[in-house]
């Protein structure tokens, strides 16, 4: 998605289709990209893109001593990454981060019938057996939604921006060979992922 602010790419390349996402800004001023305001949203589920609350857990122990002598011993452990929910793009610069992967469970289940024998290119003149399903946005057993919210400063105050692009499988290839074995899956092509069971 590209327009006279930004420049928005997606991709999905990877196990389990990790969201990669690379926001460029055009603009001669800073862009901010809003990660609380922003989120994938898969059969009408909302994830957000923002960062997860940080977790500490720990041990506790000390010694105490009175009339009941106690034994106790302490020691807490912990590392955490500060969530960052706001992304910053100074003039003419690019932003990239991967976040969530899409639940395989998200997949509606596609029926043998739909599938097709074929062979698909490999390396050289050799060819990999598999089966194909294509399908429509109407009949895709996967449709997806990624809203992003941007903005800018104006006497500093927000001007935002919300950008909404609609994503779907259109096809999905059954093989008992791994993805390294396809021609079309070389080189981090970011239109396709795979899922393994």
């Amino acid at each position: 998605m590209e327009n006279d602010t930004v420049k928005i790419l997606y991709s999905f390349a990877g196990k389990d289709a990790p969201i990669q996402l690379s926001i460029y800004n055009k603009l001669n001023e800073p862009v901010y990209v809003d990660w609380e305001r922003s989120a994938l949203i898969v059969n009408d589920k909302s994830s957000s893109y923002a960062d997860d609350p940080i977790q500490i857990s720990g041990d506790v122990s000390g010694v105490s001593a009175g009339r009941n002598l106690r034994f106790t011993d302490a020691s807490i452990s912990a590392q955490a990454t500060l969530p960052k929910n706001v992304g910053f793009l100074p003039p003419h610069s690019q932003l990239s981060k991967t976040m969530v992967k899409i639940n395989e469970r998200s997949f509606q289940p596609v029926s043998d019938s739909l599938f097709t024998k074929t062979k698909f290119p490999s390396f050289g003149a050799i060819q990999v057996k598999g089966k194909v399903a294509k399908f429509s946005k109407d009949n895709s057993p996967l449709y997806f939604r990624s809203y992003l919210t941007v903005y800018t400063l104006k006497n500093n105050i927000p001007q935002f921006v919300a950008y909404q692009n609609d994503f779907y499988v259109s096809e999905v290839i059954k093989s008992n060979l791994g993805p390294e074995n396809f021609e079309n899956f070389q080189g981090g092509r970011g239109d396709s992922f795979y899922v393994s069971h």
